[in-house]
């Protein structure tokens, strides 16, 4: 997989560029923030403003772009994150890119793994050192790590910060877990439905779990008026900001994308209700159970499936969870019936496509360097593993009641089933 990434470099932008005449540079989608932030703590300048996006746009096309001729590029390269994303960038602002590129290829690496080892210590999940290197080495290889590593994504910061709240929650640390869910809001699109998951499990007993909202407000107070002292009036021009971003991306999600206009809202709302209605249903349940693991796993597969502008391939890192509930339960779900087994098939199958095709794509190396459609194959695969994250969701949601049967039988059992 590796290799097959390093020799084809262009495979890095798929699905999140569009074909145009002007082709940009490989700066990677962290250069705007990182300018933006430059210019904001250095000299005092608006990140959201029109000279600053003029500069960006040069630094990755050579011109400033134009809106209104249908053969410029799409992608405007504005900064377009809340504007508190400056404090994690920060000490970056005096380096220059190249040396950026380096540390923050490192840190994002890093933080995948952490979030990984977070999600293993959330689950209780104890895995045999074989098992831990392989684990590991897919994750690594895996396209989501890879694509967002390569293009210095900081949704792989926001995945690790929503496994160290999930962590912070089950270790009882609830202040903690507000904060770190703060802190992913730096990113909305991708932490608002975890966030909204975790908002509603506080308050099905609220006053044993209320800390947790204290910590997110708190910490989200403080980031919006810091920002506020930094750049006045940024937080009521925020939303025009956004709403430029959805329409030079076209804002669709990933079922927007596959399937026709109505068709897509008519699975999306499906799908949410499913999920919301699952979720209600369990919001009184502790963190050591099942059924705050499967509901979390709907937060995570809804954010990659139904949400705008959450398409690109490396936002599935948030799927992780749902790989570690599938080890933990696949033997469960196996036992029920013929088609349960069916669907771990293909769970399963959809999981390891994308190296099936790398291993192909080796075998006619000289096709691939010339058809763009075979080498984008193994990210086109990938888009199949929400769609089956979910329908395995969709299965393990019976496993709540069994294992709530056990529970009440035994009161001294696991209590849960993570662990």
């Amino acid at each position: 997989m590796w290799l097959y990434w390093s020799r084809l470099p262009r495979v890095v932008y798929a699905l999140t560029s569009h074909d145009a005449p002007i082709k940009p540079k490989a700066l990677s989608d962290l250069y705007p923030r990182w300018y933006g932030t430059r210019e904001l703590l250095l000299h005092h300048r608006d990140p959201y403003g029109i000279e600053v996006s003029r500069e960006i746009q040069i630094a990755f096309y050579g011109k400033v772009l134009d809106p209104s001729r249908p053969d410029e590029p799409r992608d405007q390269q504005r900064f377009a994150y809340p504007l508190y994303v400056v404090f994690l960038l920060a000490p970056t602002v005096h380096m220059d890119f190249h040396t950026v590129r380096m540390v923050v290829w490192w840190f994002l690496a890093f933080v995948t793994v952490l979030g990984a080892v977070c999600w293993l210590r959330f689950f209780r999940l104890h895995l045999s050192l074989p098992a831990l290197v392989a684990f590991f080495a897919m994750l690594l290889s895996s396209v989501p790590a890879m694509q967002g590593v390569s293009l210095l994504q900081l949704g792989l910061l926001v995945s690790c910060f929503l496994s160290a709240a999930a962590l912070s929650v089950i270790s009882g640390r609830l202040f903690l877990a507000g904060v770190l869910l703060a802190l992913a809001t730096i990113k909305p699109q991708l932490s608002v439905l975890p966030i909204a998951w975790f908002a509603l499990w506080a308050l099905g007993d609220f006053r044993q779990r209320r800390s947790l909202l204290a910590g997110f407000g708190t910490t989200l107070a403080a980031l919006i008026l810091a920002s506020e002292y930094l750049l006045p009036g940024w937080f009521l021009r925020y939303p025009s900001a956004l709403r430029a971003y959805a329409g030079y991306t076209s804002a669709k999600s990933l079922l927007g994308v596959l399937f026709p206009a109505t068709l897509s809202w008519l699975v999306s709302l499906a799908a949410l209700f499913i999920a919301a209605w699952f979720c209600w249903r369990v919001r009184r349940q502790p963190v050591n159970s099942i059924a705050f693991a499967i509901a979390l796993g709907f937060a995570s597969a809804l954010t990659v499936s139904i949400v705008p502008t959450v398409v690109a391939p490396f936002n599935h890192v948030l799927l992780v969870p749902v790989v570690l509930l599938m080890i933990l339960h696949g033997k469960d779900l196996w036992r029920i019936n013929s088609f349960n087994r069916l669907a771990c098939v293909l769970f399963c199958g959809f999981g390891v496509l994308p190296w099936l095709l790398v291993l192909v794509l080796a075998l006619v190396p000289s096709r691939a360097d010339q058809s763009w459609l075979l080498s984008s194959a193994p990210l086109s695969a990938s888009l199949a593993l929400p769609f089956a994250a979910f329908g395995a969701l969709l299965l393990m949601r019976r496993l709540v009641v069994s294992h709530s049967s056990t529970t009440n039988a035994d009161p001294t059992a696991a209590g849960l089933a993570v662990g």
